[in-house]
């Protein structure tokens, strides 16, 4: 980052080491206990105050000065770009560690952060299946599609992500609002939006495949078509070798799958996990992967994924997504006055990202008819 003369002003200060605040901000951000230097505890209002007062003092407001909202605004304009750069700090990380709080991207998603020294390159092992890429980049979903040879490496297209968070700024430089509050609102918001594309490039990817008429079926989720269920997922572990299967689905539609189960018999432990996850957490010895449904942005009445499938993947070595982040996340503060009388400020925070899909082994599809 550049360090200006006013932020070398702040950062020289022996209570404001630049990579010690950075930590600061980073273990609180991330709910990790911070202790002072005679081992107490330090709570969420002291770890607070002393942010504002780093950030007070980037904005150019002597110790002990409590700033208007006025004064605040002019602040901004003069010194706020550089206020933004340190918070931009506290954002890379909880991007970046929030991508993997998703048992999907754990299971199925192979990442790449250029930011580490990462190269952009995925590498491609199998050619005895179709094989697939699928790219979306940014908000577009036209999805391009080709096929790639055995041992051949390739590369993610990647492009600008934007989402606008609104916020009042003043709220968290008086104290009335929690910094974490700051930087989760933005972080949560980019996780969505990552975690969202790549499942509906996941599915929209499958859709765009030719059908391997003997791993698709179409038929009543019912106990007397419980043998189709479980040859699909057979025929899925036979043709990759005997690796176990796990099932993947919306949660309504996991939740069909008690239909072929006789829920009277099952363990205890599968019983608490339908208590504490409102499905149980495996069909006989295969676990079930729950994609999350959302609704397209701004319009409650759409939604993202369509319902009626379950997918058959094998669980060996298949991270079918390829995710590469560049690592760097901007925030740009825009202005959003409309009829409002005070500044409402907007940011537009900034992260380049690309998303691709590779099946390139035999998985399964069940078209839920009923």
């Amino acid at each position: 980052m550049r360090i200006s003369d006013n932020l070398t002003r702040v950062f020289s200060k022996p209570e404001n080491d630049y990579e010690g605040f950075k930590s600061f901000l980073y273990d609180y951000t991330h709910g990790i206990q911070i202790f002072d230097e005679d081992g107490n505890k330090v709570s969420s209002a002291q770890a607070n105050e002393k942010i504002n007062k780093v950030c007070l003092d980037i904005l150019g407001f002597d110790e002990g000065y409590k700033p208007t909202r006025r004064d605040i605004k002019r602040a901004m304009r003069r010194n706020g770009i550089e206020l933004m750069e340190v918070l931009e700090e506290a954002v890379d990380f909880k991007v970046t560690t929030g991508f993997q709080d998703n048992e999907f991207f754990n299971d199925f998603v192979e990442s790449k952060n250029i930011a580490n020294g990462d190269k952009n390159e995925y590498w491609v092992k199998n050619n005895d299946v179709i094989l697939t890429v699928a790219k979306v980049s940014g908000d577009h979903h036209d999805l391009s599609l080709k096929k790639l040879a055995e041992g051949q490496s390739f590369s993610v297209q990647t492009s600008n992500y934007a989402i606008k968070v609104g916020m009042d700024i003043d709220v968290y430089l008086t104290g009335r609002k929690d910094w974490s509050e700051f930087v989760d609102a933005i972080s949560i918001a980019f996780q969505e939006k990552i975690q969202n594309d790549m499942f509906t490039a996941f599915v929209e990817a499958d859709n765009k495949l030719p059908a391997q008429d003997k791993f698709v079926i179409t038929d009543d989720l019912t106990k007397e078509n419980k043998s189709k269920f479980d040859e699909l997922i057979e025929d899925v572990e036979g043709a990759n070798g005997g690796a176990s299967a796990v099932i993947l689905g919306l949660k309504s539609d996991l939740q069909k799958l008690e239909r072929l189960q006789d829920v009277d018999w099952i363990a205890d432990s599968q019983k608490e996990e339908r208590a504490r996850l409102g499905r149980l957490g495996s069909y006989g010895v295969n676990t079930l992967v729950e994609i999350p449904q959302r609704f397209v942005k701004n319009d409650v009445t759409k939604k993202l994924i369509k319902p009626g499938k379950l997918y058959i993947m094998p669980n060996v070595d298949n991270k079918f997504v390829k995710f590469t982040d560049v690592g760097e996340t901007e925030i740009r503060e825009e202005s959003e006055k409309g009829d409002r009388n005070d500044d409402f400020q907007t940011y537009e925070v900034q992260r380049e990202m690309g998303i691709a899909v590779i099946l390139d082994k035999y998985h399964g599809v069940f078209n839920i008819a009923n």
